[in-house]
């Protein structure tokens, strides 16, 4: 179900299971609570979503939609791949700040291992991330701003470790510490690692 396909009302459900997580995390996500916050009856709930599991789907379906869109828009945007690898973080950086239930979810993903649904949507989201930032990085190494003496495929990992260790790491620590300060300072020793100006 792509998300332009979403109702009005499966829309509100899914603001509405955000901040319920946001608020108790994905424990406090339980049906009644939802029908509560909503304002209307477990069974008009189950008129659409089935269970709590396709809302939870239908939640990564949104930010994995945003995702690509975004990253597509940074790819066609102007600028060199190094710059471009800088917005992908200030970008991701930024939405989780502000959506930290997105954070919970992804990386419930040890608990989504009996769930062929949540563990194939968080296998595609990093699946689909993953081959933009390696286009991205080969952009970079073709425009002569990203270092061409490593392969992108061990380029591409730790971009993407990096970013994902840090957004643990604050997430942990119960988001007490400012993430977009963070990224700044992640983005600073990226730098350092991936422009081919640093090339020894």
């Amino acid at each position: 179900m792509e998300m332009a396909n979403y109702s009005n009302r499966q829309i509100e459900i899914i603001n509405a299971a955000t901040k319920l997580i946001n608020g108790g995390g994905i424990q406090s996500l339980t049906t009644k609570a939802l029908s509560e916050s909503v304002g209307f009856s477990e069974p008009a709930l189950y008129r659409h979503f089935k269970n709590k599991t396709e809302i939870l789907s239908a939640m990564l379906q949104f930010y994995g939609q945003r995702l690509k869109e975004k990253i597509n828009e940074i790819i066609n945007d102007e600028g060199n791949g190094l710059f471009k690898l800088e917005r992908i973080v200030k970008y991701q950086f930024d939405h989780f700040s502000r959506h930290p239930a997105i954070v919970m979810v992804i990386f419930a993903e040890a608990s989504f291992q009996n769930d062929a649904m949540l563990s194939e949507k968080v296998k595609n989201l990093m699946s689909n991330k993953k081959s933009k930032v390696e286009a991205i990085i080969k952009m970079g190494q073709l425009d002569g701003s990203i270092r061409n003496d490593i392969d992108t495929e061990q380029l591409s990992p730790i971009f993407m470790g990096t970013m994902r260790f840090t957004i643990l790491q604050w997430r942990m620590n119960h988001y007490k510490a400012d993430l977009n300060h963070q990224g700044v300072e992640l983005w600073e020793t990226m730098h350092s690692m991936f422009a081919a100006e640093n090339m020894k």
